[in-house]
């Protein structure tokens, strides 16, 4: 495990945990899902956070919080799952941020693409302690029955088609392009020249297949695990985001844990975001290999300083109608 290099506030100004009943000590079940899809072994960094807190959590805790894992899709999709934990049928889960904007629409300055120019940047941004809270600020701020509390990457989003290969940003114009339920990603790839449309994750494979959508954007761990690539053969490495990974706790459940115990479980699910960040620098090398030596497949490195260049005025815009302008700043800080 990674060291944190950082101490952990406590989120009590954010949701009054004075105000939250004393439970009884016994043994708490936290229901954790995700639509990311389970393998052995892990083909996606999610997996690595969520069995980090399967094993740490009852660990940290004596044995008075344990965790159940439904993985994919199987309590739902993203969409699905936030409001689920807003509502206390779930009691955790880990999201994109595009797919979170739908309650929190100030994430939605994270698909402003290359906001992040490598993984020391983006790691720079979350373990910092200001940035952490700031963005907790924003979720607690909705009232929306759920917090954050922590944050990891999936890697970085590159462009896959089925069409042909992409070599320029030129090349992306009049793609049919599945993005994800945030309409600042609906900007950046008009603004790239494709044409946008939102599906939902699970639908992805059999859309492009279909001929729905012509392309599409993710990780490299999940372009290889859903195999997206039998589908879509021609890879195009745009880097275009750093995509973080939500960690949402809902205050139900929260309420539900021991008071002594709290402040080791906000911990850990800090700790499970920057583990989910290690895992994904060392799925996506792996992935990048393999997925080269797929039969059929095109891996495409391209100039991303065009694309960069294109999207800057973007992320102002972006944060300047969010009002997360300081987020943007913290963000830029760190370069």
């Amino acid at each position: 495990m990674t060291a944190l290099r950082y101490g952990l506030k406590l989120l009590t100004p954010l949701i009054g945990l004075a105000s939250l009943a004393t439970v009884a000590h016994a043994e708490v079940s936290l229901r954790i899902a995700s639509e990311e899809i389970f393998a052995d072994p892990p083909k996606v960094a999610a997996q690595t956070a969520l069995e980090y807190l399967d094993r740490r959590l009852p660990e940290v805790t004596d044995g008075e919080v344990q965790v159940d894992l439904y993985p994919n899709a199987a309590l739902g999709s993203e969409k699905e799952l936030i409001r689920s934990v807003g509502q206390g049928t779930v009691d955790a889960t880990v999201m994109s941020p595009g797919n979170a904007a739908g309650m929190i629409p100030e994430v939605q300055l994270f698909s402003a693409s290359y906001l992040f120019n490598s993984y020391d940047h983006v790691r720079r941004v979350i373990e910092d302690d200001a940035f952490f809270e700031a963005m907790q600020k924003v979720v607690a701020d909705k009232e929306a029955g759920f917090q954050l509390v922590g944050i990891g990457i999936t890697g970085t989003r590159n462009f896959y088609n089925r069409e042909r290969v992409v070599d320029s940003m030129e090349a992306l114009e009049g793609l049919k392009m599945r993005v994800m339920s945030s309409p600042t990603e609906f900007k950046v790839w008009s603004t790239l020249g494709t044409l946008p449309t939102n599906i939902p994750a699970p639908e992805i494979y059999t859309s492009i297949q279909t001929g729905v959508v012509d392309a599409g954007e993710s990780s490299l761990p999940a372009i290889a695990g859903n195999k997206y690539y039998e589908v879509a053969p021609n890879i195009t490495l745009t880097h275009h985001q750093f995509n973080l990974h939500l960690l949402l706790l809902g205050d139900a459940a929260l309420a539900r844990i021991p008071e002594e115990h709290r402040e080791a479980v906000l911990r850990t699910f800090r700790e499970a975001g920057i583990e989910e960040i290690e895992a994904a620098i060392e799925l996506s090398e792996k992935v990048l290999k393999s997925l080269r030596e797929q039969p059929g497949v095109t891996v495409t490195k391209v100039d991303t300083k065009p694309f960069a260049d294109k999207l800057r005025s973007v992320q102002d815009e972006v944060a300047e109608d969010l009002g997360v302008e300081h987020l943007l700043q913290m963000i830029r800080s760190k370069e």
